[in-house]
């Protein structure tokens, strides 16, 4: 599913196999305001089968905001 969670991703060419994840957490755009329309964010908190930890988002969803969603790396958990 392109709006769900991560299965598996590729970060600095080492592809991380998705063992847990939680989310997501919404941040949606001030639709209100009559500016140009932001992309809604959903981020992510998983796990890779190796026990890092990934703090993840994707922006953007598919078919409705955006024909295709991006996904990108917010941070790292120690």
């Amino acid at each position: 599913m392109p709006d769900g969670p991560p299965i598996k991703f590729r970060w600095r060419r080492v592809l991380h196999e998705v063992a847990a994840v939680e989310g997501p957490e919404r941040i949606a755009p001030e639709w209100w305001k009559a500016q140009a329309p932001a992309l809604t964010r959903d981020y992510f908190r998983a796990e890779d089968t190796q026990g890092q930890r990934f703090w993840l988002y994707r922006e953007g969803f598919y078919a409705r905001e955006t024909e295709t969603a991006r996904w990108y790396m917010h941070g790292l958990f120690g």
